[in-house]
């Protein structure tokens, strides 16, 4: 690929807080996680389906899962964080994410949860998510809605919604400006094999999937620069629960010992610490770009 493509990828990265690579993974990885995404499928009772309609399915992955490690050690998102700057990539959760047909779109949201720390306000991201679409993604099924900048920039959206992942926003009406289309919205249609990576603080929701099929997709979470986050937050990423038990890596037994795939999990060997400070919403600071 051409040298001046990786500057202007992390450039988007920092400017809008997302970006589309196309065609990242081969044909064969899509296909090995099609059907990983359907044995998790046909596990799931249809009481899952009714309680995650806006969302998708919320089904975990775990690093036994195959072809898991083979998609964290690919080449596909190895060059992806290469060209975004990420020094220290570390996997912390992933889900296959299945909207169901003719099910409501996903409300207006962001997904960082630490708002009351600092690092909330840092150029760089401390989460992001990769999205790797296995099939056609358009508007008509489901495709994921984002507000270009608001990752470091306050939108009045960040004054009227709810809390995200609350019942509160569960029962908004579809109506409500939690789903409304908003002006500077931005759609992103994907094809299988294409990866949207995104700053987990950059406001997003999805469009209905009005398709009497289903719309699969796989979300994998990363914090991108794992050396470089306080202490207290290496101790936290640890600990989530797609991970394999706190500690492992001081087991020699371990069957990831040797495992290529374990250089993709964080690992941490310091003090405890108190739990980070758990707040969904943010409190905007001058620092952030917004009034306090």
């Amino acid at each position: 690929m051409p040298h001046q493509e990786i500057p202007d990828l992390r450039e988007q990265m920092e400017t809008d807080g997302f970006c589309l690579i196309k065609g990242a993974l081969p044909d064969d990885l899509v296909t090995r996680l099609r059907d990983l995404a359907d044995r998790k499928l046909r596990s799931e009772k249809e009481s899952h389906f009714r309680r995650y309609a806006h969302h998708g399915s919320l089904i975990p992955i775990h690093i036994e899962d195959d072809p898991h490690p083979d998609v964290l050690t690919s080449p596909a998102l190895a060059d992806a964080f290469r060209r975004l700057g990420f020094t220290d990539p570390r996997w912390i959760s992933g889900y296959v994410i299945t909207k169901p047909p003719r099910s409501p779109g996903l409300w207006w949201h962001q997904d960082w949860w630490a708002w009351d720390h600092d690092l909330s306000f840092a150029h760089r991201p401390a989460q992001v998510f990769c999205m790797l679409y296995l099939q056609k993604t358009r508007r008509e099924n489901g495709a994921l809605r984002v507000i270009a900048g608001s990752h470091r920039n306050r939108h009045p959206l960040h004054d009227a919604l709810p809390e995200p992942h609350t019942q509160h926003i569960e029962d908004q009406p579809q109506d409500s400006v939690s789903h409304l289309p908003i002006p500077d919205e931005t759609t992103i249609d994907a094809d299988a094999g294409d990866l949207v990576i995104g700053d987990v603080r950059v406001l997003h929701a999805t469009h209905p999937n009005d398709r009497d099929t289903l719309r699969t997709a796989v979300d994998l979470l990363f914090t991108p620069d794992f050396r470089e986050l306080p202490e207290e937050f290496r101790a936290h990423y640890v600990r989530q629960f797609c991970l394999p038990e706190a500690g492992w890596w001081n087991d020699p037994g371990h069957p990831l010992h040797g495992d290529p795939a374990s250089a993709l999990l964080p690992t941490y060997d310091g003090p405890d610490h108190p739990p980070v400070p758990y707040r969904r919403l943010p409190r905007w600071t001058q620092a952030a770009g917004g009034a306090a």
